[in-house]
């Protein structure tokens, strides 16, 4: 598994122009992900549904639409634990992600560097 494509953010804009609006996403969900791990593992490990369910729909969209593969597959395979139930499931996968957020935030960071010190935007 890939923890970042960054072919995901490519694919939001269609002029080149456009991709600095690609670093902003980017560096949006990297400042946003220590949190939204934060609201998910809590609210799992409390045994809240509602509020599990709306901390990992957030995350895992928010991770698919920047490219975070791991994180958006760990946070697909939270929700199903949840839909069905699955509590003790859940708690040990939602107990993953802050590695699995660290990978990533490594991996985008690493992106974003190469992307400013070739002058490139994305």
């Amino acid at each position: 598994m890939t923890v970042f494509d960054p072919s995901t953010l490519l694919q939001l804009v269609d002029d080149p122009r456009e991709r600095p609006f690609v670093i902003e996403l980017a560096g949006t969900f990297r400042r946003m992900l220590p949190a939204r791990v934060g609201r998910v593992v809590t609210a799992v490990v409390a045994s809240d549904a509602e509020a599990s369910m709306d901390a990992v729909l957030s995350l895992r969209v928010s991770a698919t639409m920047t490219g975070a593969t791991e994180v958006a597959e760990l946070a697909t395979f939270i929700e199903a634990d949840l839909r069905k139930g699955d509590l003790p499931s859940a708690r040990s996968q939602a107990l993953l992600l802050p590695a699995v957020a660290e990978r990533a935030d490594a991996a985008i960071g690493s992106y974003l560097a190469r992307a400013s010190c070739q002058g490139v935007p994305a």
